[in-house]
């Protein structure tokens, strides 16, 4: 009797403590669906938002172009004769009227000599007859004769020293080679016109920017450029100026072209026909009220914006003024609203209507 006294107690006892823990499994359950649906509210659209600044917006010029010398020339024989000497090599630096090469002078030196002399003996001879003239012994053909004579003669006089001239060939200005001509053979016979050598002055650089019509009118003379040359290792940057515009398009590609100048700041590193960056700078450009070109709604035939009002989206009909890049320039329709400084929502805006609730992020 005792036995069946304990064992009913047993089965009392787990049944209570069964009941307990499942009223604290609903207990929990249904405290976790409230925190969820207190925590999502989907009345309200999260959508970022940004400051509206009053800025230029067509502020610069973008492009890209090839470094070249301002200063270079192209050295070329003005005479001919057998090479003598070469006295320089491609990459040398070069000081102005430095000699490069060298050709045999014997033919010209024995040329300008005997030349020298027979220009002598026509001067004497010409002093001779104009005596003779004076005193009527010879008429005026015989001393117009002597003075031709003497004419020509003083012509080959100055075109043989020019040629004996010619057999050192030297160097226009200071710079740095940049094209040797790889014919150029010691004991070989060098032909008039024949090319020489390129020297370039790499302590300032230009670069040819071809620009279109719409960026054309953002460039004027003397305006600032930031020039940018990257390296493998490191990023060069140097400031220049716009120092020529073309007055007119170039009839093939219809672009204009914009010279800018600037100082080589590392001329042991930087060299002609480097590819750089390019960015000029338009002082002059106007200020806008501006806004990302993701803020703009355009529906039911009106364009406008969603500034942000307390928690709330504020429809703003506005007009554009200009697009550029990623910017849009605007006007509000209403002139007494100020945007400077307003935010305004940049994402979601298909799900926002004038008033929703709106989370905004930054």
């Amino acid at each position: 009797m005792r036995a069946i006294h304990t064992w009913t107690l047993l089965i009392v006892l787990a049944g209570l403590l069964l009941l307990g823990i499942s009223c604290t499994k609903e207990e929990s359950s249904q405290v976790s669906y409230d925190e969820i649906a207190a925590a999502t509210d989907y009345t309200q659209v999260v959508s970022k938002a940004v400051e509206i600044v009053r800025s230029p917006l067509r502020d610069r010029v973008v492009g890209s172009g090839t470094i070249q010398a301002r200063e270079e020339a192209v050295v070329k024989a003005l005479g001919s004769g057998v090479i003598k000497t070469i006295d320089f090599t491609l990459g040398m630096k070069l000081e102005k009227g430095q000699v490069l090469l060298t050709l045999d002078d014997t033919i010209a030196s024995l040329s300008l000599s005997q030349l020298t002399k027979q220009y002598e003996n026509s001067l004497k001879e010409l002093q001779a007859n104009q005596k003779l003239y004076d005193r009527g012994a010879i008429s005026l053909v015989q001393l117009e004769g002597a003075k031709a004579n003497y004419d020509g003669i003083k012509a080959q006089l100055q075109k043989a020293s020019d040629s004996l001239g010619y057999t050192k060939v030297f160097t226009p200005l200071a710079g740095s080679v940049a094209e040797r001509n790889p014919q150029l053979v010691v004991g070989d016979f060098l032909q008039t016109g024949q090319q020489i050598a390129r020297i370039v002055n790499l302590d300032h650089l230009r670069i040819t920017l071809a620009v279109g019509q719409s960026q054309l009118f953002l460039v004027h003379e003397g305006a600032k450029a930031f020039i940018t040359i990257k390296t493998p290792t490191e990023t060069i940057e140097a400031e220049g100026v716009v120092s020529a515009i073309s007055a007119a398009s170039n009839t093939q590609t219809g672009s204009w072209a914009v010279l800018i100048d600037f100082d080589n700041p590392r001329p042991e590193l930087i060299r002609a026909g480097l590819s750089a960056n390019v960015t000029i700078l338009n002082e002059k450009a106007p200020l806008y009220n501006l806004v990302p070109n993701s803020a703009m709604v355009y529906r039911d035939n009106s364009t406008f914006i969603y500034l942000v009002d307390g928690t709330n989206a504020k429809k703003i009909e506005v007009q554009v003024v200009d697009q550029y890049g990623d910017n849009t320039a605007v006007e509000s329709v209403d002139p007494s609203l100020d945007l400077v400084g307003r935010r305004v929502l940049v994402s979601g805006l298909t799900r926002i209507l004038d008033g929703d609730p709106v989370v905004t992020q930054y």
